[in-house]
């Protein structure tokens, strides 16, 4: 698998949208298993950071979280290539 060191920051910005946004269920539930059985630890504290924020806040704490990875150029070359 490669970037595995993007796994962590992609699944909390994940996790956390999910919980401002749809809260479906089925998803939170994989991303507790996730950080539970891949990272052994728990999504407590990203649930707490979440409650009563909109998902334009969460989006933009989660700037400094998706640093570490290529999201950001990846989202750019996406919206560049659909205003073509």
């Amino acid at each position: 698998m490669r970037n595995t060191k993007e796994l962590k920051p992609i699944l909390t910005a994940l996790y956390c949208i999910n919980q401002c946004g749809a809260n479906d269920i089925d998803i939170r539930t994989l991303c507790e298993y996730v950080f539970n059985r891949i990272f052994g630890g728990s999504a407590n504290i990203l649930a707490l950071c979440c409650c009563g924020k909109t998902k334009e806040e969460i989006l933009l704490e989660l700037e400094p979280v998706l640093k570490d990875t290529k999201y950001k150029e990846y989202k750019e070359m996406r919206d560049e290539h659909r205003r073509q």
